[in-house]
């Protein structure tokens, strides 16, 4: 049914079962898997003291919070021995992920994201991803 699955990860803790959830999907389908994670444009613009960062810093400040929102999405496709393409992008998390929703069948994410907004609400990037995705959306959460 699905062939093409988007993962969109953040490397919050909550978006571990997203990440569980699209590669057992796309293992159980035998889809193709690719997992995105977009850095928002702020959190690249001030340092800690909230100087101006230069371009290599961003470069290298945007590797490293790729890197570890990958680090489960490469252990669990490995593991279950499903091939997965990572990219990552710069600009607003949702705008992003709608933008490229027309070439996936499904995105799967998770239902709060890396701001640890209240359980009691969708966060606002899985609630924009329902609203404005061209294709299925699976929001996965914790019981």
């Amino acid at each position: 049914m699905y062939k093409n699955i988007l993962l969109a990860v953040d490397g919050s803790e909550n978006n571990s079962i997203a990440v569980k959830d699209a590669v057992c999907i796309a293992k159980s389908m035998g889809a193709k898997l690719t997992a995105i994670h977009v850095m928002a444009g702020a959190d690249l613009k001030t340092n800690a003291f909230g100087g101006d960062v230069s371009a290599s810093e961003r470069a290298d400040i945007a590797q490293k919070s790729a890197n570890e929102a990958f680090k489960e999405v490469k252990y669990l496709s490995e593991k279950a021995g499903v091939e997965v393409k990572m990219i990552t992008v710069g600009g607003t998390p949702a705008n992003e992920i709608v933008k490229i929703s027309d070439q996936y069948d499904l995105i799967v994410c998770g239902s709060l994201g890396a701001t640890g907004l209240s359980k009691v609400f969708m966060g606002s990037v899985s609630e924009a991803l329902v609203r404005h995705s061209k294709c299925a959306v699976l929001v996965s959460r914790r019981p």
